[in-house]
């Protein structure tokens, strides 16, 4: 790691520019370019580009307002979907909890019956 620190402080140590580096760069700075940057850079003359329409503007903007519509749309879908499934939940377990509900009730019922089958002992004896 010092190796990597050491190089580091070399490659961006202070260096002095060359002599009239700085009438250069002012020089440039006060000269009025006739062609365009893309054509001192590449040599060729590019057409000249209109600034967009209006129509590319609205269209921009009409796409972007479906978007956010959109999103709140499937949020919203999202939102009722998860709510459905809450409630199904709910209702499952308040069937489960009625079956076992009538499963004892159906046991309980079962013992009643059973005794009032029996003959009383007491009365017969």
């Amino acid at each position: 790691m010092k190796n990597l620190d050491d190089e580091l402080k070399n490659v961006l140590r202070r260096v002095e520019p060359p002599a009239g580096f700085a009438d250069r760069v002012l020089r440039r700075t006060t000269i009025q370019p006739t062609a365009r940057p893309l054509e001192l850079v590449t040599g060729t003359r590019t057409t000249a580009r209109r600034p967009p329409s209006v129509w590319y503007r609205f269209a921009a903007a009409a796409a972007l307002v479906v978007a956010l519509g959109g999103a709140v749309e499937y949020r919203e879908l999202q939102k009722e979907r998860t709510e459905r499934l809450a409630g199904e939940a709910a209702k499952e377990k308040v069937v489960l909890a009625l079956h076992i509900a009538s499963s004892k009730l159906q046991i309980v019922q079962t013992k009643i019956n059973r005794l009032n089958e029996q003959p009383d002992k007491k009365v017969t004896q």
